[in-house]
């Protein structure tokens, strides 16, 4: 079943997936961003677990969707470890979204080989639930995003990393984790090709009517902005940004985006760099504005926080520390 992004504007579809298993998860706190620099781990969600309970896969469906409350921190303060990712089978992780309707939330995934699923973390770096998405497989899955569908909110996960295989988007419902640690959903999945020749990519975000916006890599220090319009099979070029200094190669590789809550700035990060663009003229964008943010080794996964203005990443390799930036203190 394909993605139908022709639906009225910030309507992605509903997944057709089904809930499997149930053990329980709760709520956790977000940082505060008040005071960055004495932020403490929060509490991980498996700590305050109420045994017992099962999702409903409607539940999602049945609830009404928050809509974030901030756009991005007019300045900010120095980046914090909040945790280390706990699982050290998640080693190569290359995308990051903030949860919309379970808060304290990342979704995350592999890279390329990983297996086809998703995994909410804790604040702390601490899984507490998979979505395993049936049918397909992972190739080269390199960036995660989330929007708005009829179901309440959906999780976009690009299959954008090589041109070996097809391009697609595959679509999941985002469950509410209200007791299910696993899911099995199939996914909608829809594929696109570029203008010219294939491209690689390893940035997806969403702008808040649902439309894809795919940042791809390359080598010469600069990255392609490309949308995908409604019920279009191809991107569209829109422009093309700087990520690096002329020359720079490898260190200046765009590895991760995400979109602002209006849209109208692009968070972009390479291996060295993490870059702030105003894209609300997506024809003509902005002066990149080069960001302080916590280097890593190997990070490809960089994620705006809808609710408190900062953002998120992490690196790829085994107990990865999960850094927040969050707004500096007036």
């Amino acid at each position: 079943m394909l993605l139908l992004l022709a639906c009225a504007p910030g309507v992605l579809p509903a997944s057709s997936g089904a809930v499997d298993a149930a053990t329980d998860t709760a709520d956790t706190a977000a940082p505060d961003t008040a005071d960055s620099a004495d932020s403490s781990p929060n509490d991980s969600a498996a700590d305050s677990a109420d045994s017992g309970d099962t999702a409903d896969s409607g539940d999602t469906a049945d609830t009404a969707r928050p809509e974030p409350t901030t756009g991005p921190c007019a300045a900010y303060a120095a980046a914090v470890a909040m945790g280390d990712v706990d699982d050290p089978a998640l080693d190569e992780l290359s995308g990051l979204a903030v949860s919309r309707q379970n808060p304290g939330i990342l979704w995350t995934h592999e890279d390329s080989g990983g297996a086809a699923e998703l995994y909410a973390l804790d604040f702390t770096g601490a899984t507490v639930a998979t979505i395993h998405v049936d049918g397909v497989e992972n190739h080269d899955w390199e960036d995660i995003a989330i929007g708005p569908c009829s179901a309440g909110w959906c999780l976009v996960v690009g299959e954008i990393g090589t041109a070996n295989y097809e391009h697609a988007l595959l679509v999941v419902e985002e469950p509410l984790l209200t007791g299910a640690m696993e899911f099995t959903l199939t996914p909608d999945v829809e594929p696109f090709t570029f203008p010219g020749d294939p491209e690689d990519a390893e940035g997806l975000a969403l702008f808040p009517d649902g439309t894809p916006l795919v940042v791809s890599k390359r080598d010469d220090a600069t990255a392609g902005l490309y949308t995908l319009p409604a019920g279009a099979s191809g991107l569209v070029w829109q422009a093309d940004i700087a990520t690096g200094a002329p020359g720079e190669s490898l260190t200046a590789m765009a590895t991760a985006a995400d979109l602002s809550t209006d849209g109208a700035t692009l968070l972009v990060r390479t291996y060295l760099h993490l870059y702030s663009v105003d894209v609300a003229d997506l024809t003509a964008p902005g002066t990149p504005d080069s960001l302080a943010f916590a280097i890593e080794l190997q990070g490809e996964a960089v994620a705006w926080d809808p609710n408190q203005g900062g953002f998120w990443q992490v690196g790829e390799g085994t107990g990865r520390t999960l850094y927040y930036t969050g707004c500096a203190a007036e």
